[in-house]
């Protein structure tokens, strides 16, 4: 096999038990913490303002990534930044509002690195006839990581209806091990190599040896232009897509207890489904990436806007269903209150899979763009769009505390639309 496609898969590997573990908790930290306050009202911790933490600490330290990528290689920043998943397990083993918080905080400096690491990674060992395939491959390997972590949480609540101590601790025990296993992958990962086999992380280190005032000045340059203005929008888009399904829609579905009577088991449901929807989305753009780089027929594949252009009406029947089917108070707590339909438990999974179709979409062109046209700055590129979606991921958790579900649908929608047209500009820029 290919040695640089071997690096992708391997990488791969890695991130799918990392985050098997980390978007298990996601799904239902929330969830959690609310029942341990019922238990113990000295503890105060919230998972929303827990996420704010994370994804704004991953927001600032994006600006720094490529510097210690440049200093110390992106294998060891996927590495040390995975050890950071780990710890954030802690907190719910050992309840503190302010170990919560500071593990939060620690965690958003993790995902900068590990994020922007493997963006270098994944651009290190492709080139622009394999970007697509690679970044199609890495992405389904990844997100069915969503998959693993929610079949496990089916079969834990088989038999159960509360999510009491005991079984916290099962379930945290069991994630905790997931991730550490995953975190020994990515501690062997293999140098990356260019096209004629040759290590190239050297190259990439020499490229990025300057002082990080430097390092920031020349993100906020490539910031400034105007390519990277549109594709901005975009950005910021994914960011608040990815907070909407991986925190807010799976709590606004277990506080709607009209819709089940079993609503910690139909979490994992709906996080399964989101993850299945990830891997075949993924699993799509790789194959048609794939045959548009190597077929001379007259139909080569679908182009990376029509991709985009699919995704969009997606996430628009998503968003319209899920309109329709809870109650706009459903991310504040238990409700019973009426939605527009009786509140249906398999439209709610189905939606879920809408979700991460819609996602792998919108996100594997993405990555298939920052290949292209910035495969010679990928580190600042990528850098830059963990920024804009850490951002916007931390703003949407802090207004879900303040927001219906019905404004923050609305919200989505004109982001992604905004951002979906000023994609297809850039694209065309790209593509003549």
């Amino acid at each position: 096999m290919d040695r640089r496609l071997m690096n992708i898969i391997i990488s791969g590997f890695g991130f799918m038990f990392v985050f098997a573990s980390f978007f298990t908790v996601s799904n239902i930290e929330e969830t959690v913490l609310k029942i341990i306050e019922k238990e113990d009202p000295s503890f105060t911790g919230d998972g929303y303002t827990s996420q704010c933490i994370i994804y704004s600490v991953f927001a600032l330290c994006n600006w720094l990534a490529p510097t210690i990528i440049g200093m110390i290689g992106s294998r060891k920043s996927i590495y040390l930044g995975s050890i950071c998943y780990v710890l954030f397990l802690m907190p719910f083993f050992l309840p503190s509002k302010f170990l919560l918080y500071t593990i939060s905080a620690l965690l958003g400096f993790g995902a900068s690195l590990i994020w922007t690491g493997q963006g270098t990674y994944l651009t290190l060992n492709s080139d622009s006839s394999t970007i697509s395939r690679n970044s199609g491959i890495f992405w389904a390997m990844s997100t069915i990581s969503i998959s693993i972590g929610n079949v496990f949480m089916i079969l834990v609540f088989r038999n159960k209806t509360e999510f009491n101590k005991s079984t916290r601790t099962l379930v945290f025990t069991v994630l905790a091990v997931v991730c550490g296993f995953g975190t020994f992958i990515l501690m062997v990962l293999r140098p990356p190599v260019d096209a004629e086999g040759k290590e190239n992380e050297v190259n990439l280190w020499k490229s990025n040896s300057m002082n990080p005032k430097q390092k920031i000045k020349d993100s906020v340059r490539l910031l400034m232009t105007k390519h990277m203005l549109m594709l901005s929008t975009l950005f910021l888009f994914t960011g608040l897509h990815i907070s909407f399904y991986s925190g807010v829609y799976s709590s606004c579905i277990a506080f709607t207890k009209s819709i089940s009577t079993n609503n910690e088991q139909l979490l994992g449901y709906t996080g399964l489904l989101v993850g299945v929807g990830e891997v075949i989305g993924g699993s799509l753009c790789s194959i048609l990436g794939k045959k548009s780089s190597r077929s001379n027929s007259k139909f080569n594949g679908l182009s990376r806007s029509t991709v985009i252009i699919i995704s969009f009406f997606i996430n628009i029947v998503a968003y319209g269903l899920i309109f329709v089917n809870l109650p706009n108070d459903s991310p504040f707590g238990d409700t019973y209150t009426k939605s527009i339909i009786k509140p249906n438990q398999h439209l709610a999974v189905f939606c879920s899979f809408l979700l991460g179709l819609g996602d792998s979409g919108f996100n594997t062109q993405i990555y298939n763009m920052i290949g292209v046209k910035y495969s010679d700055n990928s580190a600042s590129a990528t850098s830059l769009l963990m920024f804009m979606q850490a951002t916007s991921a931390a703003i949407n958790f802090f207004y879900s505390n303040q927001f219906g579900i019905y404004i923050q649908l609305i919200i989505l929608t004109i982001v992604m639309t905004i951002g979906t047209l000023s994609y297809i500009v850039v694209d065309k820029s790209v593509t003549h």
